[in-house]
């Protein structure tokens, strides 16, 4: 994969990029990846809920928490680096690319010694520390092909990237069936992890060098300091990031034990899940954002769109999930997992704040205030940890599912404020009204109806919200015809 880069390919990646810029549709493949993606997350958590029960799985959630709160040390933001400045100058492709995946190696073998370290030194029992090592292994092997996919979407070509991830979740579920079936444990799902993210890593590396052009390694190398320490401001975020959203499965694990954190993951398994939704529209957007540096009503205009989508799509998300907590749960996990319903109807409401605050993470990073997005993260670990170390040893899982909505509202907060100069015409509360109305509409809908199957409510309320959100004006077609041409 060394060598000189071939200039044809990276024209053709360039035309490619020109090409997609007109035509759109890149959120379709980036919806239909993010489809399989959030999918197979959702099985293999069920699939793991059911084979193991409540104590094993929260180990697992203890050992993904683990690998998760050292993630940002694998790859460091630096594939939101490159997508900006790749958007900006698509002559830098070739060796930013390059430079990406050798400091992304680099990054992921400290990194992985990290996390075994911690899981030896913290725990000290041989299936955790088995398991984090292959966790990180799989870590490593996500984080390098996340560079190689961020120059397709600064090319605006995300079609690219998305074959990759669709056979590998395909594999990712398949594999942890057959090794949960055959008896053996936790570890095996993080086998399957690493058989995943190997597919996905040889796909995405195939089309890159099929669609855009060789890897100049050698003259990659000679960039990786650069690379590294422009990336300082989006690894720190990514690191803040980790803390706040992990730190609380650590501590519960330490405070009060396995079966705390498996029923506290469980609680969370669509509130993490869901704003990977929000992710896959502000990935589409981001290169658009970043071309509006230095025009604040362009900027402003494009965030509204994208506010506005996110809200109509989070706010019956969250009242749903308060209405249908319990019987959504146990149909995850079954009856030993309905105590977490409790943790779950708290956490709910943070689905929209966490759509907005993706929106308001993309907007600062695109236009060059990666260090205001980075402070407010650093503040909100900060509370998160002290808020923790209060109410996890008196009220366990709902106790850090409320400081977890605490933490969220403020960043939101934050990232708003630091925001607001950068952008014209943004109003945001008329859009959450609009999206509130019929949400709420709908809830009581759901709490009038029959104890039927949750899925059918899921359906019937669907169908509620979305003739109810036409009216009112929370959505319209007009959004559906943005989205295609992003």
């Amino acid at each position: 994969m060394s060598g000189t880069p071939e200039p044809s390919g990276a024209a053709a990646g360039s035309r490619g990029g020109s090409a997609a810029l007109r035509r759109g549709g890149n959120l379709i493949f980036l919806g239909i990846s993010q489809a399989f993606r959030l999918g197979a997350g959702f099985v293999v958590n069920v699939i793991v809920m059911r084979a193991l029960g409540v104590e094993p799985f929260g180990i697992y959630g203890y050992v993904t928490t683990l690998v998760g709160l050292f993630a940002f040390g694998s790859y460091m933001g630096m594939d939101r680096l490159l997508n900006a400045e790749i958007s900006r100058d698509e002559s830098l492709l070739p060796r930013s690319v390059a430079a990406g995946l050798l400091a992304t190696a680099l990054l992921s073998t400290v990194t992985a010694a990290a996390i075994v370290g911690w899981a030896w030194l913290g725990d000290g029992r041989p299936l955790v520390v088995t398991a984090a090592a292959v966790g990180a292994l799989a870590l490593g092997l996500r984080s390098l092909a996340m560079m190689p996919v961020a120059s397709f979407h600064a090319l605006r070509r995300m079609g690219l990237g998305a074959g990759g991830h669709i056979v590998g979740r395909m594999v990712l579920v398949a594999a942890t069936l057959v090794l949960l079936q055959a008896g053996l444990d936790v570890v095996a799902v993080f086998g399957a992890q690493v058989i995943d993210a190997l597919v996905t890593l040889g796909i995405i590396l195939v089309v890159y060098a099929r669609e855009v052009g060789r890897l100049p390694l050698r003259q990659g190398a000679a960039e990786v300091p650069g690379l590294l320490r422009r990336s300082v401001p989006f690894g720190l975020n990514a690191l803040f990031t980790s803390v706040y959203l992990s730190v609380d499965v650590i501590m519960l694990q330490q405070m009060r034990g396995e079966a705390e954190v498996g029923l506290y993951r469980a609680a969370t398994i669509v509130i993490a899940l869901l704003p990977q939704v929000a992710d896959t529209i502000t990935t589409g957007v981001f290169p658009r954002m970043a071309r509006h540096l230095g025009d604040p009503a362009a900027a402003g205009e494009e965030l509204t769109r994208t506010a506005r989508v996110l809200l109509a799509i989070s706010m019956p998300a969250a009242v749903g999930g308060v209405v249908l907590a319990e019987p959504l749960v146990v149909l995850m996990g079954g009856e030993e997992f309905a105590a977490a319903s409790v943790a779950f109807v708290i956490m709910a409401p943070m689905i929209p704040l966490r759509f907005l605050k993706n929106a308001y993470g993309m907007t600062l990073s695109s236009l060059n205030r990666q260090a205001d997005r980075t402070r407010g993260v650093f503040w909100a670990a900060a509370f998160n940890i002290l808020a923790n170390l209060y109410a996890i040893p008196r009220w366990g899982a709902a106790g850090a599912a409320f400081t977890t909505l605490l933490t969220d509202v403020g960043l939101l907060l934050w990232k708003h404020w630091r925001m607001a100069p950068l952008l014209e015409g943004y109003r945001v509360l008329p859009m959450v009204a609009r999206a509130a109305l019929p949400s709420l509409l709908m809830g009581g809908v759901l709490l009038l109806l029959p104890p039927f199957h949750v899925l059918l409510q899921v359906a019937v309320g669907a169908l509620v919200y979305a003739v109810l959100g036409y009216l009112v004006g929370a959505w319209h077609p007009r959004d559906l015809r943005w989205l295609r041409r992003v």
